[in-house]
């Protein structure tokens, strides 16, 4: 994008006049760069390679390898199936992992011609005297690592990839499968709206994961400087600063995952109604306008779950603050929203206004809690309320100050807080919309430039408002949702997709950048339905809210430039589809809660590529329009205009239509009925799919065309708080005309005190609930909970 692009951006979403200050802004940020370039990283023209293996020194759960040219390699494993590798020099990261990763380990460590041989009973790596490293997996060589190159302070890492692996992950990218290409892992507001190909956006994460046929493997890079990944023959990862280290993980996704959410942190038990639907819009000027649009949801007998503030609600986009005029009783509107069942979200941004008139300001210049310059004077910014400081959550003073404001808004009703700018984003007329690299940050006390602390900026934000948020200790789970963020930032905060533009293919790229964002440890995520930036016609409208209802975060949202977006706008017959996809949303909330509990236990994500359960059937490697959602259902989004048809690929086994019912084998491809009323959904065989319906709880029982046993599950407890809880296990067992529903649990959550159960594909000649018969007169029963339900299916 070039200088004049840039300004015209500015225009549009800032106006004439705080544009010509991004003019200045600009020429500050470049000013402090070359006055302070001594400040900056740069690196050497010498490269040093390892050649030699000079001493090797072990402990507890690995060995140090010391190199020629003061080059030292630590290999240590943190679990049978994960092991970190750490090249030196360079500073060591602090902000990834969590630091409590490594389980109790016996370590083999022996040397062979031309190396050294580690494992801790599963995956192996050996250490060649060249600082080769090559890593097996189940008796296959899964990845070679060449020696690295270093650079002072800059490393080279590079891995040869199979001719048939394909690479996913990174953070937020516009693509599922990232290979070919080159990536850039420097937070970005790309301004104004995106849309395919953008690179890099707000979250970049140098994490991947590598599915081939030889056995796929989780790389993740613990270093938070600037680089940039490039895949095509390679693998190859080009770090400005910091010590290189890098965590190889084998196995399947599910148990990468696993590891590296145990590595990272896990997302905390979100409260149920961040499940429902969320309105917001950039451009509500004052309360009364918040209470004509929640008129409108009941009038248009529309659920509405939770109502976003963006920064209209603010006194001259002072952060911490609400306008005495415009948005004068926060406490009043947000009990007015309560009573209604509504909850209430506010955004942040980490902009704090210079104006000694200004508490936040004020107070955070005498408690020294802004990013610097060198020369120790506080860093300028320009963002909404113009000149600005900006907190620097890397140092934990700043976070406990910070954090101390929440308070206020929790106090007057709040429920949630939406963190926003946090790349760091400034306004320029040109170059970078973020901080001089040569601003200066704390670092939990070690400082360090903007070069290092810029990808965790937002990460930290994050941390201080969920800190902040538990320690009021009033039995509510925080929610916080962030447009920005780093590896971990999982463990405090959901993520939506930022600005993106209103088009088909944004549409379609939106499923592949959810996935590839719970690939990279982050489970919950969503989008602005319609697209942030633009104005879409009802059809694009109707088919993005329909692929948002099987989201984690559900958001209507939009751009203040643009038309109206409220569900109703379209007038019929879209209203009333939008309408029964939100009664759609409400009746799927056990099931979704469910998969929160399993995002929290073992870190997978709620939307996951289709190769979840299956990755040896390559044909499903390269699907980017469709998802599953859990493990049971099957969700294929339209995305192309005029559509009434598309073709699905279903994974093995077999899938229910959700809507028809029909039956569809597994392992091929079908093309199914899609009028515009209609998303296509199928629903796994042998599974139970808990749903809410009007009357209770149903479990709806998906019959296998095959004998055999599934096992599926439902989680339960009071939607928020911290108090008791119950996790059901069903086991659904066919053995011919014989059905067996198993139904224990764990936990001292009440059970309901009755459910339906439904069957499909099959009709019940005869039934027994605990030994006791039982009359089937309708497609489903309604009984007290159980132990066993016995059915004798109807012969065909």
């Amino acid at each position: 994008m070039n200088k004049f692009e840039q300004m015209l951006i500015s225009v549009r979403f800032v106006g004439l006049m705080p544009t010509l200050q991004t003019l200045l802004y600009s020429r500050y940020r470049d000013r402090v760069d070359g006055k302070f370039k001594s400040s900056l990283v740069t690196a050497s023209t010498t490269a040093i390679t390892p050649t030699k293996i000079e001493d090797v020194k072990t402990f507890h759960n690995g060995a140090v390898f010391s190199f020629n040219d003061d080059l030292t390699l630590e290999v240590a494993f943190l679990s049978k199936k994960m092991v970190r590798i750490t090249w030196q020099p360079g500073a060591l990261p602090m902000y990834g992992a969590t630091g409590d990763a490594t389980i109790a380990l016996q370590v083999e460590l022996k040397e062979q011609d031309h190396g050294w041989h580690m494992t801790a009973g599963g995956l192996q790596v050996f250490i060649g005297q060249d600082g080769r490293l090559s890593y097996i997996s189940n008796g296959e060589l899964i990845r070679v690592d060449q020696p690295p190159v270093f650079r002072d302070p800059a490393w080279t890492h590079q891995a040869k990839l199979s001719d048939d692996a394909r690479i996913y992950g990174m953070g937020e990218r516009t693509y599922l499968n990232l290979r070919p290409g080159t990536y850039r892992q420097w937070n970005q507001d790309p301004g104004g709206s995106y849309g395919p190909g953008t690179d890099p956006l707000y979250v970049t994460i140098p994490l991947f994961y590598c599915q081939q046929e030889l056995g796929g493997y989780m790389a993740f890079y613990e270093n938070s400087f600037e680089s940039e990944a490039s895949f095509d023959d390679s693998a190859t990862f080009e770090f400005t600063g910091g010590a290189l280290r890098l965590y190889i993980i084998e196995g399947d996704l599910p148990k990468t995952l696993e590891e590296y959410s145990r590595l990272t942190g896990r997302a905390p038990m979100p409260p149920q109604w961040s499940l429902g639907f969320h309105q917001c819009r950039w451009g509500y000027p004052n309360a009364d306008k918040i209470r004509e649009v929640v008129a409108g949801f009941k009038e248009n007998e529309m659920p509405l779950d939770v109502f976003h503030l963006d920064i209209d609600y603010m006194d001259g986009y002072r952060v911490f603050t609400n306008d005495p005029e415009r948005y004068p009783d926060m406490q009043q509107l947000t009990g007015e929203l309560e009573a209604d069942g509504i909850k209430t979200v506010v955004i942040l941004d980490p902009g704090v206004k210079i104006d000694p008139q200004y508490g936040v300001s004020a107070t955070g210049l005498n408690q020294d809690v802004f990013v610097k310059l060198p020369d120790g004077s506080p860093m300028r910014g320009l963002v909404w309320p113009g000149w600005v400081h900006f907190p620097d959550f890397t140092n934990p003073q700043t976070r406990l100050w910070w954090g101390s404001y929440y308070r206020r808004f929790v106090e007057d009703g709040v429920d949630g807080f939406w963190h926003d700018m946090n790349e760091p984003a400034c306004f320029s007329a040109f170059g970078e919309n973020t901080f001089p690299r040569a601003a200066q940050h704390v670092m939990e006390g070690r400082g360090g430039s903007h070069q290092e602390a810029h990808n965790i900026y937002g990460l930290e934000m994050d941390h201080a408002g969920f800190a902040a948020l538990r320690k009021m200790g009033n039995n509510r789970r925080p929610w916080l949702l962030t447009r920005s963020g780093w590896a971990g930032v999982q463990r405090y905060a959901w993520k939506w997709t930022g600005d993106t533009e209103s088009s088909w293919d944004a549409l379609k790229m939106t499923i592949a950048t959810v996935l590839g964002l719970g690939i990279s440890g982050i489970p919950y995520a969503g989008s602005d339905i319609g697209g942030f930036s633009g104005d879409p016609d009802a059809e694009l409208y109707t088919r993005w809210f329909q692929m948002s209802a099987f989201m984690a975060f559900f958001r209507n949202h939009a751009a203040n430039a643009t038309k109206p977006r409220e569900p109703w706008v379209y007038g019929e017959p879209t209203t009333s589809i939008l309408r029964n996809m939100l009664l759609v949303r409400k009746r799927f909330i056990p099931y979704l809660y469910t998969l929160t509990r399993d995002a929290h236990q073992s870190g997978a994500p709620l939307a996951r590529p289709v190769f979840w359960k299956t990755p040896e059937d390559a044909s499903l490697w390269d699907v980017d329009d469709e998802f599953l959602l859990g493990e049971n259902v099957l969700v294929a989004p339209v995305t192309q205009p005029g559509a009434d048809r598309r073709t699905v690929t279903l994974p093995q086994g077999g899938w229910y239509n959700f809507w028809t019912e029909d039956y569809y084998g597994g392992s091929q491809q079908v093309t199914v009925a899609a009028p515009l009323e209609i998303i296509p959904v199928f629903i796994r065989e042998g599974s139970l799919l808990p749903l809410q319906e009007s009357d209770g709880l149903t479990l709806h029982l998906y019959l296998s065309a095959e004998d055999g046993s599934v096992t599926s599950s439902l989680y339960q407890d009071a939607g928020d708080g911290y108090g008791a809880s119950r996790q059901d296990k069903f086991t659904v067992e066919r053995q011919g005309a014989q059905l067996t529903l198993t139904w224990s649990r764990e936990g001292s959550y009440p059970l309901p005190e009755t459910v339906a159960v439904q069957l499909h594909g099959g009709q019940v000649a005869a039934a027994k609930v605990d030994g006791e018969s039982q009359e089937w007169p309708e497609k489903s029963v309604r009984v007290a909970p159980f132990e066993k339900l016995e059915i004798e299916l109807q012969s065909n």
